[in-house]
């Protein structure tokens, strides 16, 4: 039932973005990211973020439980890859209660044991499959929204924001965690306002708590059309838009530390490529640099949005497209640890006609994010690809140490002397093996 939930989902949302893939913006390939690794200017390496560092994986708790995968084959696949820490992802209805059947005990306690950091990761804005919160709560869009087993919830809502701290600082009395995210904290959807509709909230309480603001608390609630045709209300419109998910935001990290000071709080924003900030503002509510400076999170993820990943022409290296918006966060605030997100999976598992994302594409996307100053990383998702066949699944026999070349030729630069490798990507004739290692991808050469 939660794979068909999902990926009825996931169909729908290809059906209504797949046409609007944001185009590749040109590049020099001489971009150098958002500012270099750490340590640098402000940044303090916490022992607390030491532990996130690094490559790092999104796990659907309920996938992996229906897979039947045992602690000890996680754990092995996790290190072929070198990750550092996991990302519970729990889309569905959870109020943080116990629950040994949704994060079994075994995994945490293998985790644990390895060394790997466990994040849970929650969404800002809607609940999968079946939710027993207020129907007001929901946002209301231009468009209706087609039930496809997803619920979505306003942050306008002073409730909705009061349940989601509560079920944080359940977790938090429950589960010993290295962090805890709210993925899709923003308001849908990227550029829908001028095409099919799928826009909120616009909700009546949303507008009435916006005519408040702006008019008073006596006066007509302005319809969004209104709003929407005069620029100066406009304006403040995305300002109220804006100052939500800040609110948000900062109220989730408050819970967070109060409850427990060591435990991470991530804030998530969103990149597009050829997106400017202006536009993610204004489609997203989400002013990332705002956000950087105001909420001061301990990390910020930057999400690839739908219209990127749905591209089945997407290279690994298109985070390079990212490097304005991401310099322009850590500018905003250089104490913050930067991390990025991809999806590695979707459109391959609903499209079997598309390339798969192999972990040639994705290990060199979490190469690539390193060497681009970002202090993590994460990709949706293990079970999936796992499932799908893109994941690793071994490493060689002879795990001598040796020279790592950047490209299958005994005259190619050497990357690194001396290295184990982690895992086998694939080979190429008799004596070249590409390999994952702790210094990346690259390739052996063996007599």
């Amino acid at each position: 039932m939660h794979i068909g939930i999902r990926l009825q989902a996931l169909l729908f949302l290809i059906l209504l973005l797949g046409c609007k893939a944001s185009e590749p913006a040109a590049t020099d390939g001489k971009d150098d990211g958002p500012g270099g690794d750490p340590p640098k200017e402000g940044f303090v390496e916490t022992p607390a973020l030491k532990k996130i560092k690094g490559n790092s994986i999104q796990i659907d708790p309920v996938m992996l439980n229906e897979q039947g995968i045992s602690p000890e084959t996680l754990v092995a696949d996790l290190k072929m890859a070198n990750i550092k820490s996991v990302h519970f992802f729990v889309a569905g209805y959870w109020d943080g209660r116990k629950d040994n059947q949704l994060l079994r005990p075994d995994y945490l306690q293998a985790l644990k044991k390895e060394g790997i950091a466990v994040w849970i990761m929650l969404l800002g804005n809607c609940i999968y499959g079946d939710s027993s919160l207020p129907v007001e709560w929901q946002m209301e869009f231009l468009t209706p929204y087609p039930s496809q087993g997803i619920h979505f919830y306003s942050f306008h809502r002073p409730e909705f924001v009061d349940w989601q701290i509560s079920r944080v600082k359940a977790i938090l009395s429950n589960y010993d965690v290295a962090g805890i995210e709210f993925a899709e904290s923003y308001f849908p959807e990227w550029k829908t306002l001028q095409s099919n509709g799928f826009y909120g909230d616009i909700s009546a309480y949303a507008r009435k708590k916006f005519t408040a603001q702006q008019r008073g608390t006596n006066a007509a609630t302005l319809s969004f059309d209104y709003i929407r045709n005069d620029q100066t209300l406009y304006n403040k419109w995305m300002d109220f838009r804006v100052d939500a998910i800040l609110d948000f935001n900062k109220k989730i990290k408050a819970a967070i530390k109060e409850s427990a000071p060591e435990v991470l709080y991530a804030a998530w924003g969103m990149a597009v490529r050829k997106g400017t900030m202006a536009e993610i503002r204004e489609h997203f509510g989400l002013d990332m640099v705002k956000m950087a400076k105001e909420v001061q999170p301990d990390v910020m993820v930057l999400q690839t949005a739908a219209q990127d990943w749905l591209d089945p022409a997407l290279t690994y290296d298109y985070l390079i497209q990212y490097t304005s918006l991401a310099k322009a966060i850590q500018q905003a605030n250089p104490k913050m640890a930067l991390s990025i997100q991809a999806d590695i999976v979707s459109l391959g598992y609903s499209n079997p006609a598309v390339a798969k994302r192999h972990p040639e594409w994705w290990l060199r996307f979490f190469d690539l994010s390193l060497q681009s100053g970002y202090y993590t990383n994460t990709a949706y998702e293990y079970a999936f690809a796992k499932k799908e066949g893109i994941w690793t699944t071994g490493n060689l026999t002879d795990e001598t140490p040796r020279t790592l070349y950047k490209d299958a030729s005994l005259q190619s630069d050497v990357l690194a002397e001396a290295v184990v490798p982690l895992s086998l990507i694939k080979e190429q004739g008799a004596h070249w093996k590409m390999v994952y290692t702790e210094k990346g991808v690259g390739w052996f050469y063996i007599d």
